[in-house]
């Protein structure tokens, strides 16, 4: 078992010593960041804007990056995401897992089956796998941590925040987060056989709910629960590796 964290929104490097790693796939070259935590077991990790976050959701090269993960042997995936709220009880900082998603984005390359006839026409019933889902929810409430719950995930194209007339539509199709990233990147683990969560923050409330919606108010937010995050995943390394 490997388990590798994305990094998404002001999570960008791991907050321990690591060395970096290119690693070249078909689809293009990644830089990857290995890290080892005080017991010796290994993390991996990859930040999918790039540092400084030099890539908006729709330049990042999705495949590459979970390719880069696949050819280095990772197993397991966790996903940083920042989301914004559809639900008023759904408070800011809090922490939420995806359940499953709604793909609203339109020009990303969305799978491998092209070139390899991996994945074709891949199921998604267990997109999200249970296993890591269950075990951060336990770690999230063993951590006394503020918790929203399941979410469905409506993922969009960006860069553009969406308009209140879109939060009304997302809201009536189900939708109770929003976001840019999970997808392709969660069909994209799936094809490849890695399983795969989201662990959400919630950054903001949506387009009609509040006043305004800023990239520094959702930055702030993320850099609030950095650390959290992070304890999260180091303890789901940890408790995966002796199982």
């Amino acid at each position: 078992m490997k388990i590798a964290i994305i990094g998404g929104t002001n999570i960008e490097t791991l907050p321990i010593p690591y060395h970096e790693q290119a690693v070249s796939t078909p689809y293009g070259d990644v830089i990857v960041f290995h890290g080892a935590l005080e017991d010796g077991v290994e993390v991996i990790f990859l930040s999918r804007h790039g540092v400084l976050y030099a890539l908006d959701p729709g330049q990042i090269n999705y495949r590459a990056n979970v390719y880069a993960l696949h050819q280095l042997g990772v197993t397991h995936v966790v996903g940083a995401t920042s989301v914004g709220t559809c639900d008023y009880t759904c408070h800011l900082g809090n922490f939420c897992l995806i359940s499953d998603f709604l793909d609203f984005t339109k020009s990303r390359e969305s799978s491998f089956e092209r070139e390899h006839r991996q994945g074709l026409h891949a199921g998604m019933e267990d997109v999200f796998s249970t296993t890591l889902s269950m075990t951060l929810e336990s770690l999230i409430r063993e951590h006394s941590l503020p918790y929203a719950g399941r979410a469905v995930y409506a993922c969009m194209e960006g860069p553009r925040f969406e308009t209140a007339a879109e939060i009304r539509m997302l809201r009536m199709l189900g939708a109770q987060v929003v976001g840019m990233t999970i997808v392709p990147e969660a069909p994209l683990c799936r094809e490849l056989g890695m399983e795969y969560a989201a662990l959400g923050i919630v950054a903001n409330y949506c387009t009609g709910m509040t006043d305004e919606v800023t990239d520094r108010g959702i930055g702030c937010i993320m850099a609030e629960r950095r650390n959290d995050f992070f304890q999260l995943c180091f303890d789901l390394v940890r408790r995966l590796s002796k199982s």
